[in-house]
């Protein structure tokens, strides 16, 4: 369903509408019944709430490959066993 914002020309007040399609689009203000006008905003496509979406999840493997190559390469031992990379 979609949301739709709403701002009040008379009183200034900002609703949000969640539209069906069988519904007509709002034309009054729901405080004080003065003509409204649909703003345009830049809506949320998808939010993502819980553990699970974070972007290492779905990191290709050649990605994560490089990133510990270079974690891992030291040009004093090639390996991280120095003091240098200690």
């Amino acid at each position: 369903m979609p949301v739709y914002e709403y701002e009040c020309k008379k009183c200034g007040y900002r609703f949000e509408f969640f539209k069906r399609n069988s519904e007509k689009e709002p034309d009054k203000c729901p405080k004080c019944r003065g003509s409204v006008r649909k703003l345009i905003s830049m809506g949320v496509g998808f939010v993502f709430k819980g553990s699970g979406f974070y972007s290492t999840d779905y990191k290709k493997q050649k990605a994560k490959k490089s990133e510990e190559k270079s974690k891992n390469s030291c040009s004093t031992c090639g390996g991280g066993t120095c003091s240098t990379c200690n």
